[in-house]
Parts: C-alpha cells; structure tokens; sequence
C-alpha cells in the first residue's frame, strides 16, 4: 500500500490532505464529464458525500475548502 495512505484498525484509514484534495477533484472532474446514471457518477457522489461528512465531523470543512480554492486557481505556464 502507498505510504500516504496508512491502514489503521477498525476499518480507519488515513489519507494525507493532498490525496484527499486530489480524490475530490478526480470526483469532481467525473460529475462534470459523465451523465448522472453513469455508476462512475453516482459512485463520485457518493465519495464526496463521504468527504463532506469527515470534514464536517473533525471541523476542517472551510479549511479545506480553501486550500481546494487555492489549487483551482492557481496559475499554470505556457510551455
């Protein structure tokens, strides 16, 4: 298993803030894409749901919702 994502007992796992902020765009980018009966789609609410209620139940929901704002804007250059 990847180090960022460590097995705990109990059927917890932890996950580094990256990855998560990178599982939610991945769940966002397959909302966008995809028709709202395809399995990937409802499988990607589902994630985020999941996301949503962590967030909310440890108190970093606007916290991360920063950093998530920050990463959609920052800037890329031109090659």
């Amino acid at each position: 298993m990847n180090k960022c994502i460590k097995r705990t007992g109990g059927g917890v796992m932890r996950i580094s803030d990256y990855w998560l902020l990178e599982v939610v765009q991945q769940c966002q980018w397959i909302l966008k894409e995809t028709d709202s009966n395809h399995t990937h789609n409802i499988r990607a609410k589902k994630i985020l749901e999941r996301v949503r209620k962590y967030l909310d139940q440890v108190g970093r929901g606007k916290e991360f919702r920063e950093n998530l704002q920050e990463n959609l804007n920052r800037g890329v250059l031109p090659l």
